[in-house]
């Protein structure tokens, strides 16, 4: 059997990215991988080369701050970067910038590139139109609503990036978008015209087409086809979506996602992780989840969510890796897994 490639997954943050004068900028924040410590990193900014061998220093605050989910480490602590340099001619401080960061273990061993950007959050939340408190729970919580889509926005930039460029991004399709937590942060960094954001819930497409200009946003039914012209998408992401589908619906909507994708496309589809798995999954699931790989359950919010599709329909599902490798594989090339210890990202590639 084919087995999935399993990566832990690059944690990090823009705390600061600031003119200081003279045509030179000022950019801290902190990243690392829990597995492997940190020696220096490399910046880039727009994809090109901006200041190399910027070494890491302590970041207390970081560890204490992953402590509860990833517990202690020494990895963890060495993630500090801060630098002031002339930023490379044509480019200035600005929200709109996509700022790689390439970490290297101390071994000198380079790792993924990590794809960010700097999110003023208060000014943001002051000066752009933010949906309800009620749309927002309904994706996961108005809590850190808006810092919760940045990371996410740099978490798809990091590993759809990392076997598709930005650059080449020709249409994007959030699969699930809900009201637009992360096509918000995207359309600073790709043309708005490129995104599209698709999900079952009409008042949250509703309020995304009324306040958010450029991205385009379609309201689609809880069971395939969409809309959709064949191959138009080179890029899906799916964020908390097969984590709510039955088996069966699944396997429908991979087939739909493979229609409406190009040779070639990168997909991201969120799955719950192991870590995760092992604290939510209940007890009367063990039996059929170590057989089949795969196991669902109507949870106690289902009904609360019946009115977007039908009873029963939002689940709580969860996948083996063995799984996904046997069953994805019919419908995409499965590149690697993604370790969060929240929701792993499965990614896929359009054959």
């Amino acid at each position: 059997m084919a087995t999935v490639p399993v990566a832990a997954v690059l944690h990090g943050h823009l705390d600061v990215f600031q003119n200081a004068g003279s045509e030179q900028a000022h950019v801290a924040g902190w990243v690392f991988r829990e597995d492997v410590r940190l020696g220096h990193v490399d910046l880039a900014i727009a994809g090109k080369p901006w200041v190399s061998d910027v070494a890491v220093h302590a970041r207390p605050d970081v560890e204490r701050a992953f402590e509860p989910t990833l517990g202690r480490s020494e990895h963890i602590v060495w993630s500090g970067f801060a630098v002031t340099a002339a930023l490379p001619p044509g480019h200035g401080v600005s929200s709109t910038e996509i700022i790689t960061v390439s970490p290297y273990a101390v071994s000198g061993t380079q790792l993924d590139k990590w794809r960010t950007y700097y999110c003023a959050y208060a000014e943001e939340a002051a000066t752009t139109p933010q949906p309800p408190p009620e749309l927002q729970e309904r994706i996961g919580g108005s809590e850190d609503f808006m810092f919760v889509g940045a990371q996410l926005a740099s978490l798809i930039l990091t590993y759809i990036g990392k076997y598709k460029s930005p650059d080449d991004w020709a249409a994007v399709l959030d699969w699930g978008c809900g009201c637009a937590r992360v096509i918000a942060q995207l359309r600073k960094l790709i043309p708005p015209g490129t995104l599209h954001g698709c999900d079952i819930d009409a008042g949250a497409i509703a309020w995304s087409r009324e306040n958010l200009h450029g991205p385009t946003f379609t309201r689609i039914a809880p069971y395939p086809p969409t809309p959709y012209p064949e191959r138009m998408f080179d890029v899906v992401y799916g964020i908390s979506v097969m984590t709510h589908l039955a088996e069966e619906t699944q396997f429908q909507w991979l087939k739909e996602l493979r229609r409406i994708t190009r040779p070639g496309a990168i997909l991201a589809l969120s799955v719950i992780g192991e870590n995760l798995r092992a604290t939510n999954m209940p007890i009367e699931l063990a039996g059929q989840f170590e057989q089949a790989g795969f196991a669902a359950q109507i949870p106690s919010y289902s009904n609360i969510l019946a009115q977007y599709s039908h009873e029963k329909y939002y689940q709580e599902a969860y996948h083996s890796l063995d799984y996904i490798a046997a069953h994805w594989s019919r419908y995409f090339e499965v590149l690697e897994c993604v370790e969060t210890k929240h929701q792993d990202i499965i990614l896929l590639r359009r054959t």
